[in-house]
């Protein structure tokens, strides 16, 4: 494992996440569900192999997360619900990057926010937490 607690680090942005959204602070609420959906790709990937890719980018996390649950014998293959993960997408405009976090007030709509959180909600809610019931992840 690397100092690097991921799946704590997904727990806490989309709880973080929810409490701007709450707060109407849609452009702190989007970035960190991004980033807490980054944490639960990255948690998968630390599963399956010691070193986990030092980039942002969730188009790419998610098909090494896929990948790698696919190979006979994974302990992951069983919380990788669909072959794309996630629907969050790594693009700009109308998807989530890292760099969202230099942006201009007002960059990311509460629309947005909201569907960022609820796709980070999710992800951690279906693999995230049973990992950690399960054993998996500490």
């Amino acid at each position: 494992m690397t100092p690097d607690d991921y799946p704590a680090a997904a727990g806490k942005q989309v709880e973080d996440a929810g409490v701007l959204l709450l707060n109407r602070r849609f452009d702190g609420a989007g970035y960190l569900a991004g980033y807490a959906v980054e944490c639960v790709l990255k948690t998968l990937i630390l599963v399956e192999k010691p070193k986990v890719p030092k980039i942002h980018d969730l188009s790419k996390l998610s098909a090494e997360a896929c990948q790698l649950a696919s190979q006979p014998s994974q302990r992951t293959a069983r919380y990788v619900k669909s072959p794309v993960i996630t629907t969050l997408k790594y693009v700009l405009p109308g998807g989530w990057k890292e760099t969202l976090r230099y942006t201009a007030p007002g960059t990311i709509s509460e629309t947005l926010a909201t569907e960022w959180f609820q796709e980070a909600r999710r992800l951690h809610a279906e693999v995230t937490v049973p990992m950690k019931l399960d054993g998996v992840i500490p």
